[in-house]
């Protein structure tokens, strides 16, 4: 039985996941995508263009080799909920074969995440931003990004 979303989409059974899954890794190797790496550090975050379309999108890649927590910038990972899309699939396709290659961008040393997060926090608690309801709320200090539930 399927579920219908909040959007009055039905939710995909897990055979359309998997399906839907396998179609954009058939694309990101049918269609020509440019991927380059910008950065290294933290963490490898990768530009992919597709030049048929003139569109440019950003993957990020926090834990590779795990995919668990990859982001990439397009509609399509956004709104599908597959937790990955052709660009993603292309970007570590990429990645695994070009393991000595440099970024574009000179790498240097910046602050520590973990402080610049920090900071952000006691600016949010600083200025009160953690007040309203959920919907208006972009990240509440000491909270996940996208965290889902109550508070």
């Amino acid at each position: 039985m399927r579920v219908r979303r909040a959007s009055g989409r039905k939710t995909p059974t897990p055979a359309e996941e998997r399906a839907a899954v396998a179609e954009r890794r058939t694309r990101a190797i049918e269609e020509p995508l440019d991927v380059r790496l910008r950065s290294r550090r933290p963490y490898p975050i990768l530009e992919v263009r597709n030049p048929l379309h003139g569109t440019v999108y950003l993957v990020l890649l926090p834990e590779f080799p795990d995919r668990a927590s990859a982001l990439c910038t397009c509609t399509d990972f956004a709104r599908r909920g597959l937790g990955t899309c052709k660009h993603l699939e292309a970007g570590v396709r990429w990645i695994r074969s070009h393991e000595n290659d440099r970024p574009l961008v000179e790498e240097r040393p910046g602050p520590p995440l973990a402080g610049v997060w920090k900071e952000i926090d006691r600016q949010t608690a600083a200025t009160g931003a953690v007040e309203g309801p959920e919907s208006l709320r972009l990240r509440r200090p000491g909270a996940v990004l996208f965290e889902t539930g109550a508070n």
